[in-house]
């Protein structure tokens, strides 16, 4: 199949009488400002807002590269989220033959429009510690509900996570998403470098865990600049989040490393180790996820008991004091 250009791709939407094939686009229209087409690079893909006949704002999502059997990747997304009921991913429909692009027909995902902000900018709205600690919060929740599903997104960084006006989270961009239907694919499209481990470029397929460094990343990140909201002036602009792919190849030697192993903030201090102990590792699938690297390895070794033991009437009992309740970090707040 041959990919059209983003010119191409946005010529094409410019010429609904002749291009539009899709029941879905026929009758709609995409936005203009006051001089060109409202569009976004997404990747390896064009992004229209669009308004359909029925004068509903979407999302049309046309490929200018190959992901790797976008066909069956999409379809497959596309028949789980419409059957999967999940606050953090929009509707999101694959259409086959849906626009003639230099004279071949292109396919096209239809998504929800989602109203908010991407992450950063958000942010940026609203830099204070109480915004930066309830974001981790609901990061930290977003996460574990794909772990308890056994999803990944595949590519979690501060573009493809929105934030709504309420304050809740919406993910964006999906070619690369692991589901169980997917198992065995190809995995692509490796993300930003600033939020993934160093041994995903040698990874083959998509798997559950492929979400696992970039949450400790992004989570880590959050709890550090709401501890240091001023910080937040020196990376607002940056490509990343926090740290880099040049703090991930020598952690130890890094800036931010440095200056926030010994923070008075114990839960920065343990994940800080906890990435380093992740970084030391080979293989993504190694890897742990968040709330495993937020157990305390004293309440882990409890856990360990109880799961051995627990069915036995006299469980030998463990030789360490009680764990006092850990409370979440809004409380503080």
């Amino acid at each position: 199949m041959a990919y059209p250009s983003r010119t191409e791709i946005v010529t094409a939407f410019k010429n609904p009488q002749v291009c539009y094939k899709a029941v879905e686009l026929i009758g709609g229209n995409i936005y203009y400002n006051k001089i060109n087409v409202i569009q976004y690079a997404g990747g390896y893909t064009t992004v229209f807002p669009f308004k359909d006949k029925t004068g509903k704002k979407v999302a049309v999502r046309c490929w200018c590269a190959d992901i790797g059997d976008a066909q069956k990747r999409s379809s497959a997304i596309s028949d789980y989220l419409s059957r999967e009921i999940n606050q953090y991913f929009v509707t999101f429909k694959y259409v086959e033959n849906a626009i003639l692009i230099k004279g071949e027909l292109q396919p096209i995902i239809i998504m929800d429009w989602v109203e908010g902000k991407p992450l950063k900018e958000y942010l940026s709205d609203n830099c204070d510690s109480k915004t930066f600690y309830a974001i981790a919060e609901k990061f930290k929740m977003m996460v574990a509900d794909f772990h308890k599903r056994e999803i990944a997104h595949g590519d979690l960084q501060h573009g493809n996570i929105l934030v709504k006006s309420d304050g809740t989270l919406v993910v964006v961009d999906y070619d690369s998403m692991y589901i169980d239907n997917l198992k065995g694919m190809y995995d692509v499209i490796k993300g930003l470098p600033g939020y993934q481990h160093p041994a995903r470029v040698q990874n083959q397929y998509v798997q559950p865990n492929l979400d696992y460094f970039s949450e400790l990343v992004i989570y880590l990140s959050l709890l550090i600049f709401a501890e240091n909201p001023k910080l937040w002036l020196n990376y607002c602009d940056a490509e990343d989040l926090l740290f880099s792919k040049d703090d991930f190849s020598n952690i130890k030697q890094s800036t931010i490393y440095k200056q926030f192993q010994k923070s008075s903030n114990s839960a920065i201090a343990n994940l800080l180790k906890k990435l380093e102990e992740e970084l030391a590792k080979s293989d993504i699938q190694q890897l742990l996820p968040l709330e495993d690297l937020l157990i305390d390895k004293l309440q882990k070794s409890f856990d360990d008991i109880n799961n051995k033991w627990g069915n036995q009437p006299n469980p030998p009992q463990p030789r360490v004091f009680k764990i006092p309740e850990v409370k979440s970090i809004t409380d503080k707040f």
